[in-house]
């Protein structure tokens, strides 16, 4: 181990002779060229730092100052655009501070606030109902406020939100006179309209009652004299307390039908609805026309496949009045042949078919059937009595009771209706 340290330390030492003098065999012209590694290394160090110097003096800095110049400049327009529009704006706009003092304030918020200088002022000295809001608070929350306000005789909108961000908020004002009024023309409408109502409501009534008043008067005492006098005036007599009767129940229908329609059209009509007898009702209206069945000659028949107790979910009343019409509209127009009402079922429904022999109804004119005021002949020498509001009601009270409702017509050859309902 020894003999080996001592080895190394004779190596050393001749290592570093060998090269002090290879040092001084160097000359001063070769030590200082390009070929020494030294010197090349140095001289390449020192032109890297100097394009690197001059690349950020020349292009980075300027490059920077460019951007920097052209940031500020965008945001000097954005700035400029946003206070053209605060003052091109025709609604009064201000921004506050978290203090409530006014930093912004618009020429048509001078102008709506009675043109006094805005600025340095307390927004809640200006608009009072602010006077309640926690500024402070508001400002920092992103909710928006909304309240009315009347100034100077105008109607005004204000929506205030605060822009934390920034610690002010903004307050916006809208001039809703025009609204305001136009929604007051409005309500004043809907009053008139309403007391217009009532008003037709009540004189349908009372026109109702005037007209029903002598019908039960003429029916009553026609009853009287034809039951005194049974089996003592001719045919002839008889037909005329016949005619007596049916054109007292036509009227009774015609001022039912315009008291019906007017309660359709202005929603007023209240239904009930509960499980009823369809055969039961329809059965009451098939008697209420056999006098008017007798008078014409016509035959007259009720046919039900499917039994009596025919059971569905509706309203009474306009059921019943669905049935009437249109059995009324059947010998209205059938002045010889017949008319049959017929029940079936057919996939849960009941149906009920209506079928007369009259003249029957144009392929063009089923289409306008259901239109209120409608008749295939108008004019004062129309061959048919009618408003032309009685099928109009019947498709409304059809629809009412969610029925359906079907027609098939030809001209010449009659019609049939068929109402039908889900069965309950």
């Amino acid at each position: 181990m020894l003999s080996f340290l001592l080895i190394l330390q004779d190596t050393s030492s001749i290592t570093k002779k060998s090269n002090m003098e290879s040092l001084q065999s160097v000359s001063p012209e070769a030590f200082l060229s390009l070929s020494n590694p030294i010197i090349f290394s140095l001289i390449f160090l020192i032109v890297t730092l100097f394009v690197s110097f001059v690349y950020y003096r020349y292009v980075i800095i300027p490059l920077r100052q460019r951007f920097l110049e052209e940031k500020e400049n965008l945001r000097l327009q954005q700035a400029e655009l946003m206070a053209l529009f605060y003052e091109l704006s025709p609604d009064p706009i201000l921004r506050f501070d978290v203090t409530g003092k006014i930093i912004v304030a618009n020429k048509a918020a001078q102008e709506v606030f009675g043109g006094s200088i805005l600025m340095g002022e307390y927004i809640e000295k200006v608009i009072k109902n602010l006077a309640s809001f926690n500024l402070g608070l508001l400002v920092n929350s992103d909710e928006m406020q909304r309240f009315y306000l009347e100034v100077n005789n105008k109607a005004f909108e204000f929506l205030v939100k605060g822009v934390p961000k920034y610690q002010f908020g903004q307050v916006y004002g809208r001039d809703i006179t025009k609204l305001k009024e136009a929604e007051d023309d409005l309500k004043f409408a809907l009053v008139q309209a309403e007391k217009a109502k009532r008003l037709k409501e009540e004189f349908l009534s009372r026109i109702s009652h005037e007209i029903r008043s002598p019908l039960v008067a003429i029916q009553g005492y026609s009853e009287l004299i034809k039951n005194e006098l049974e089996g003592e005036f001719s045919p002839e007599f008889r037909q005329i307390f016949q005619s007596i009767e049916n054109n007292s129940k036509r009227l009774y229908r015609t001022v039912d039908l315009i008291l019906n329609m007017a309660q359709v059209y202005t929603t007023s009509y209240e239904s009930n609805f509960k499980v009823i007898d369809l055969y039961k009702i329809v059965d009451g209206v098939f008697r209420n026309f056999s006098s008017f069945a007798d008078e014409k000659g016509i035959e007259y028949k009720f046919i039900s496949d499917v039994g009596d107790e025919l059971k569905i979910v509706g309203d009474e009343y306009s059921v019943t009045q669905i049935f009437d019409n249109v059995i009324d509209n059947a010998f209205k127009y059938t002045s010889e042949g017949e008319i049959r009402i017929l029940f079936r079922k057919k996939n849960g429904r009941i149906k009920v078919s209506i079928k007369d022999t009259g003249r029957g109804m144009s392929n063009d004119f089923v289409e306008h059937l259901f239109q209120p005021f409608t008749q295939e002949f108008s004019g004062y020498t129309r061959p048919y009595d009618g408003a032309g509001v009685g099928l109009a009601l019947v498709k409304s009270f059809v629809e009412l009771n969610n029925g359906e409702i079907e027609v098939d017509s030809n001209l010449g050859e009659g019609s049939t209706f068929t109402i039908s309902f889900k069965e309950a």
